[in-house]
């Protein structure tokens, strides 16, 4: 008896979290899941039941499909540069122990602040008439005039990305610098015997080791940037006209603006099976990558 009980410690110890989190994921998403069948606001929650109308409705809905198409490349283009440029700094302070502390500990600071602080900052520096962008581009010379980079159709989703990059590089950046220290040093050491060049030790060696620590990233961080929403909100509102409309800003703007809260659940659902697609795809191909590395 004793025995049997120890066999399942772990699980009685994990059993209450997993009741929180279960009820902390699965009832809201009954809740939208309702929602979305009904012709429900803000002021009559779940008004009517109308079927799948909300759901046709979302497939002929040329905004929604602009706002996934701005989500996607929004996400997957300031994922590639952040792992990018986050992996080749890990790369460039992995043997620096006092200069890559002092780095390190800078890097903490865009994650230690808050998104929507970030955004007024960002917003600030893009202005116009005061900012620092167009200050010194102005004193340079090598702009006439003040651009207005938020309201510009071709500068907007540029200037929001930066923005996160800005943010998120810190991010990646921490994430691959464990991954390169967490390295076995003895292959390493074997490698400098044999008189391998420093190209041929990343090729050869560092490349493929790291490699599935920083696809993970790839995925963990493309997961993040899907949900972008405070960004968009502070710097363009989903402007000018629907440029920067990514699919959490629209779905709050039909929801919170609109009131039309029963065809922003049917958008939530369509958005988290879209998400659960992509990842799905992701993970397929992750595991294909890893496979011919090994």
């Amino acid at each position: 008896m004793r025995a049997f009980f120890e066999k399942r410690a772990p699980f009685v110890m994990v059993f209450p979290t997993l009741i929180v989190l279960l009820i902390i994921a699965v009832v809201p998403l009954i809740y939208v899941l309702r929602l979305s069948f009904t012709e429900s606001t803000l002021s009559a929650p779940f008004k009517a039941f109308i079927g799948f109308d909300n759901f046709a409705r979302a497939f002929s809905d040329e905004t929604f499909g602009r706002s996934l198409v701005n989500t996607l490349f929004f996400a997957f283009t300031v994922t590639l540069l952040e792992t990018l440029i986050g992996f080749v700094m890990a790369l460039a302070f992995q043997s620096e122990k006092r200069l890559g502390g002092v780095v390190r500990t800078l890097a903490l600071l865009p994650l230690f602040t808050p998104p929507v602080a970030i955004a007024m900052i960002w917003r600030l520096i893009y202005d116009p008439n005061s900012g620092l962008i167009n200050h010194y581009l102005n004193n340079w010379g090598i702009l006439e005039t003040a651009v207005g980079f938020l309201g510009n159709p071709q500068l907007a989703m540029p200037a929001i990305m930066l923005a996160d990059i800005w943010q998120w590089t810190p991010f990646t950046f921490l994430l691959c610098l464990a991954a390169l220290q967490a390295l076995p040093k003895s292959a390493y050491e074997a490698a400098n015997v044999d008189g391998a060049s420093n190209w041929q030790i990343f090729r050869r060696l560092t490349l493929p080791l790291v490699s599935p620590a920083v696809i993970v990233i790839f995925l963990f961080r493309f997961l993040i940037a899907l949900k972008v929403f405070d960004l968009v909100f502070i710097l363009t509102y989903g402007g000018p006209g629907s440029v920067t409309n990514v699919a959490s800003f629209y779905i709050y703007r039909v929801g919170f603006t609109q009131f039309n809260t029963g065809y922003a659940a049917a958008l939530s659902i369509l958005v988290l099976l879209l998400i659960s697609v992509v990842t799905t795809f992701m993970t397929v191909g992750r595991d294909l990558i890893l496979k011919r590395l090994n």
